[in-house]
């Protein structure tokens, strides 16, 4: 069974399945067919989406995460580089293992096994593993620290001048199949296995999400996504409607503040079934002008002739952009009823 990831809030759009189970090469070869690639989880939250909307479907699906050849260190942050290190002497250790990196009492990092227990930041005075603490950071809505300067490096070791503090520097060999930078994981107990030839991974949708390598030849359900931040919805709703479904289940309607997102919009807009599809804009009548509902106004635009500032528009009115032609913007009545494209986790 596959799943597109543009089709995967099933109780309110088509969607798109085989029945068919793949081996990983296939699913991946047939996302890519399709414009796509094998789905990239960035938060928890995307976990608890597939488990709502996909788990009455499927329960074991392959995600994007490849075990590669290099034993890189990540943030736990998605997409946070690592330009700033502060190794101690000697380290980090030449290992192809998994480690994570504890702060010692002098702000010198260390190499350690995440699976030690050491005291965490938000200061816990009880000692967990990695992998515990930053469960409990997640159930604060936060994550253990990153940290990108000698000046924030400072500010956490002054939490304790007297104890080891994990910070959230961990390495493995995993990479995702689109290309992301997403170090988000969420293993399962005793996971992963190296040297099993457990070199994919699939999501447990029937264990809270959690992930487990597998054989590549495995027969696996596939969910399909996007390294674009975005995700078109091929359901005609008003804008009203259409903006609390991507509060809901995403971020929120997609804005546009530069050409380069302007372009990117402009593809996904040549697949809906609408003539018009919305976008995260919003006329107030009350000051008059038009605004992007989660950013303060661009100085980006690309209004159609006539549209926008040059005429005088309705109360009740919102922003979509032509599906086809120039795709332009231009103001409809939000009673209207359009596909729309929502910003996701990982935009």
């Amino acid at each position: 069974m596959v799943i597109f990831r543009h089709y995967l809030l099933d109780l309110f759009t088509q969607v798109n399945l085989t029945t068919e189970k793949m081996k990983y090469d296939k699913a991946r070869t047939y996302c890519r067919n399709m414009s796509t690639d094998v789905a990239t989880v960035y938060s928890l939250a995307e976990v608890n989406i597939m488990i709502n909307l996909v788990l009455p479907t499927a329960s074991n699906i392959w995600i994007g995460l490849e075990l590669g050849n290099l034993w890189i260190w990540h943030w736990t942050g998605s997409d946070q580089g690592t330009s700033f290190l502060n190794w101690d002497s000697g380290e980090p250790q030449d290992k192809k293992q998994e480690a994570c990196a504890v702060m010692n009492q002098n702000g010198m990092w260390l190499e350690k096994d995440c699976v030690g227990d050491v005291r965490t930041y938000i200061f816990v005075q009880t000692k967990k593993s990695w992998r515990d603490a930053r469960g409990y950071c997640w159930n604060l809505s936060s994550d253990l620290v990153t940290i990108h300067s000698t000046e924030e490096n400072k500010a956490v070791r002054n939490i304790s001048t007297s104890e080891k503090l994990w910070i959230g520097l961990f390495k493995d060999p995993w990479t995702w199949s689109g290309g992301s930078n997403s170090s988000f994981r969420f293993w399962d107990t005793n996971e992963p296995r190296y040297g099993s030839n457990g070199n994919c991974v699939t999501a447990d949708l029937g264990n809270n999400g959690t992930w487990s390598s597998q054989n590549c030849n495995n027969g696996n359900s596939v969910i399909c996504g996007t390294e674009d931040g975005m995700i078109l919805i091929q359901k005609n709703m008003t804008w009203i409607s259409a903006l609390s479904f991507c509060r809901e289940h995403y971020v929120d309607l997609v804005q546009i503040t530069n050409k380069d997102i302007q372009n990117k919009v402009a593809e996904k807009a040549r697949s809906s079934t609408s003539p018009h599809v919305w976008l995260g804009l919003r006329y107030t009548c009350n000051f008059n002008f038009w605004f992007w509902t989660s950013s303060n106004a661009g100085c980006y635009q690309n209004w159609q002739p006539g549209e926008g500032p040059e005429r005088a528009t309705q109360c009740g009115e919102s922003g979509a952009i032509e599906a086809t032609g120039r795709q332009q913007w231009v103001g409809l009545p939000e009673t209207q009823e359009l596909n729309f494209i929502c910003q996701t986790c990982g935009n």
